[in-house]
């Protein structure tokens, strides 16, 4: 994993530019980096090494020097793909996956981008045709932004480098916060910041001439190939294994997450069966009782398999003190409070390992969310209403609230028919922001915006659910992950979101990942005899944080003060008395439902958007926030 940046066109000093990009992101490579000049285009390149640790050095160029590369990620099936290479007569001068990509493209152009089974974003600048390749993986695994203007293209892993070329003025994207409020996520390209934009999952950028020219090399499918059960099953625990195997392709040492869930389980029960040493497990809990842990279920899966157990308890004391710098990391308010307690799993694991392995995908490929059961529901209540006695058998009482969410309260919210959370209604947007602000964003239409994800596909209801979460949810989860991960040096692979796994995915129909009204049914039954007994019984969880007691316990006035301070009056931006009104009616409360806990997440949302403020747009330099920013907080 490493951290990639550069910069064409006319630019003053632009070798000192892009080095100053490169040096933002140090923690994202701390093992090495590299420079690439010329009367063109300057690149920057950090290093994490994991694989080939001698000789895969970048940037690296073709043995011609026409094309030159800076890459951040990994390319699992490259061993493949040099084979192919070296019976064309390929010559290689290093072991590393960096070369493979390189004289892939070299050879077979941009096609070769659908060869790669990994994730991935990488550069390549053609020197005779004066022209730039910037690719991004599959999924999104790996994030890359860009900014253009006037001939000028900066690109970068993470957008606080972008930020240090002096052409960029950091200013707020009100369509983005609109669209953030609306969905607690950015569906589209944009990002909180004005001009800076991210190149979505699956494309693929040529800068030529001043120009930028974007194109879709891969795009999620849904068929209904698959349809007996229990051939499913079988199936998916073979493509899980060869999916893990690849995913352990390293030359530092390797560990997985444990969250006690069936989708860390499965990986760890995998690459645990398939390592020559122990495995390393990491889990990360509260101490506010059962409903905030997993620990019992994480505990027995690592038994189970004999790891080697690290584990951390995270406690209200650590929120303020890692709320600023997780931000910092993040470059931007993003999804829930789920960020706070990875970055201290994340910090667990840079004590041990370089390498993790997670369990993300699981969810949104095989059905693990209570929205797909409300939006297959409903479509079978409109096919008959009958239907009512197939679904009531099979709705467990911890699923009825997020179901009934999904199944009913489209009738009066339109909104939620594709199964997507939405956090402020926009009659609701309208009383929370200013009159001034809410001008400037009064045509944003979170219909239209989710119909600009879809597109023109020809989709099922279900269908376009699980293409959202796919394409939206799990994006952000990733770039969450990685960004997290990399602000402590370690690199995170997803084996459930191999390619082959994700393409037998979308050959099921939803029928059969709900088989017998249960979520995700498919990898339970693979994994029923090898995980314990424990992970069947539980509720679902999804690592729950105890903001909804924090928020209304130690943490109370530290939220009042800023939510209602005079720095987020003075910005002009939200009604701070409709905010005092959110906050004394969640306050008054004295339950810790669901319901609760998604109000508290709209409050840690308002809270993440003013600290955004005050690290990235308030100060006259952007840095890495230390103990002096709580000097301020309460103002």
């Amino acid at each position: 994993m490493c951290g990639i940046a550069g910069l064409i066109g006319e630019v003053g000093n632009r070798e000192d530019i892009v080095k100053e990009m490169a040096e933002s992101l140090s923690h994202r490579g701390p093992d090495d980096e590299g420079y690439y000049n010329d009367d063109s285009v300057s690149l920057g390149h950090k290093r994490l090494s994991i694989i080939d640790l001698k000789t895969g050095r970048q940037p690296m160029l073709t043995p011609d020097g026409n094309k030159v590369i800076v890459y951040n990620g990994e390319v699992y099936n490259f061993k493949e793909i040099r084979k192919k290479l070296e019976k064309e007569g390929a010559k290689f001068r290093t072991k590393s996956d960096t070369e493979v990509i390189l004289l892939s493209i070299d050879r077979w152009g941009y096609e070769a981008i659908k060869l790669f089974n990994g994730m991935f974003a990488f550069a390549i600048w053609d020197r005779k045709k004066k022209e730039l390749l910037l690719a991004r993986d599959r999924l999104g695994i790996k994030p890359v932004y860009y900014y253009q203007d006037k001939g000028l293209l900066a690109f970068a892993s993470e957008i606080k480098a972008i930020l240090k070329y002096p052409g960029v003025k950091r200013e707020l994207n009100n369509e983005a916060l609109a669209e953030y409020l609306t969905f607690q996520n950015i569906l589209t390209d944009r990002t909180f910041f004005k001009g800076i934009k991210k190149l979505m999952p699956g494309h693929y950028m040529i800068w030529k001439n001043g120009r930028a020219e974007t194109v879709q090399y891969w795009d999620a499918e849904y068929s209904r190939t698959e349809t007996d059960f229990g051939k499913a099953v079988k199936k998916y625990l073979r493509i899980l294994d060869d999916a893990v195997k690849r995913h352990m392709i390293s030359d530092v040492p390797l560990g997985s997450y444990l969250s006690g869930g069936f989708d860390s389980g499965s990986v760890a029960f995998t690459s645990a069966k398939n390592s020559r040493s122990r495995i390393s497990t990491f889990t990360g809990a509260f101490d506010e009782g059962p409903k905030y842990t997993e620990l019992p279920a994480a505990r027995s899966v690592a038994e189970k398999i004999k790891a080697k157990r690290h584990e951390v308890i995270i406690t209200k004391d650590d929120f303020i003190p890692t709320l600023p710098i997780l931000m910092y990391h993040l470059d931007e308010p993003t999804t829930g409070s789920g960020a706070f307690p990875q970055w201290h799993v994340s910090k667990l694991v840079s004590e041990h390992v370089k390498v993790v392995l997670t369990g993300h995908g699981g969810d949104e490929l095989f059905a693990g969310y209570q929205a797909y059961k409300g939006v297959h529901y409903r479509t079978m209540l409109k096919e008959n209403p009958l239907n009512l006695l197939k679904i009531l058998p099979g709705m467990k009482p911890s699923e009825i609230a997020r179901i009934g969410y999904f199944l009913i309260y489209p009738m009066f919210q339109k909104e939620v028919r594709h199964g997507l959370f939405i956090m402020f209604p926009k009659k609701e947007l309208k009383k929370l922001l200013t009159d001034k602000f809410y001008s400037s964003v009064r045509n944003h239409d979170p219909d239209e915006t989710i119909r600009r994800v879809l597109g023109k596909r020809n989709f099922s209801d279900i269908d376009k659910t699980q293409y959202l979460y796919l394409k939206t949810y799990l994006h952000t989860l990733f770039v969450l992950e990685d960004k997290i991960g990399m602000a402590h040096s370690i690199e995170a692979r997803t084996p459930l979101c191999d390619n082959e796994i994700v393409e037998f995915a979308g050959r099921i129909p939803i029928e059969v990942k709900l088989h017998n009204n249960t979520l995700k049914a498919i990898p339970k039954a693979a994994m029923k005899g090898k995980l314990p007994e424990i992970l069947y019984k539980q509720p679902k969880k999804g690592f729950p944080t105890p903001i909804v007691l924090w928020f209304r316990g130690p943490l109370r006035k530290h939220i009042y003060d800023v939510l209602t301070g005079r720095r987020i009056r003075e910005r002009g931006i939200f009604n701070v008395d409709y905010i005092k009104k959110i906050l004394d009616s969640f306050m008054r409360r004295r339950t810790d439902t669901l319901y609760d806990y998604a109000h508290a997440n709209r409050i840690y949302s308002l809270y993440t958007i003013e600290l955004w403020f005050r690290i990235f747009i308030d100060p006259e330099e952007v840095k890495k926030p230390d103990s002096s920013f709580f000097k301020g907080i309460h103002t």
